[in-house]
């Protein structure tokens, strides 16, 4: 904590210190949503030049400082989506494979198809997926990180997993069966 006060109190050096702390959480997390590595390494500058604008009003009382660092990395990707659907043609952009993804016990073919599904989600059932089974955060951290209730974490978890058990169909992968709460 000590080291976020002396960010906000104007430190630079403290702030290139937290940047090397928390630049791995970023690009990872960013990674995971963008599919590329391109766009995960834009998202960390971008995301870090918002900490430093938003850091004088992050207040440790209402929470982590890993949560809102989260949080303002999921809606920068989010909306960094948002811009490339838009903005995206008649060419469809395909999901590269991921860094770090649960381990499979299967053929890379059934990597792929499982890298495939993901894709496949929409937006709202991928970042749950990505915060839950890569980054294994618990359900309340996902709840403060999205500002949607833990109820409704649940409920795009167990549709997002009901769309990827259908889509697979006998691929073997570690996605539970059943979501066990956390």
């Amino acid at each position: 904590m000590d080291l976020i006060r002396r960010c906000q109190a104007g430190d630079e050096e403290a702030f290139a210190a937290l940047f090397h702390q928390y630049k791995n959480l970023v690009y990872k997390t960013a990674y995971l949503m963008l599919d590329s590595a391109d766009e995960a390494e834009d998202a960390l500058q971008e995301v870090f030049l918002q900490v430093h604008r938003s850091l004088p009003t992050f207040e440790p009382a209402k929470g982590a400082f890993t949560t809102w660092l989260y949080r303002i990395t999921v809606n920068h990707c989010l909306n960094r989506r948002r811009k490339r659907r838009l903005s995206a043609s008649l060419e469809r952009v395909s999901p590269a494979l991921l860094v770090e993804r649960p381990s499979f016990q299967g053929r890379v073919e059934d990597e792929e198809a499982v890298q495939q599904a993901l894709g496949r989600l929409s937006q709202k059932l991928r970042v749950v997926i990505v915060l839950r089974y890569y980054l294994e955060l618990s359900y309340a951290e996902i709840a403060q990180i999205l500002n949607i209730p833990v109820g409704t974490v649940r409920s795009r978890l167990n549709l997002a997993l009901k769309t990827l058990r259908r889509e697979l169909g006998t691929v073997p992968c570690t996605f539970p069966l059943k979501e066990t709460a956390k």
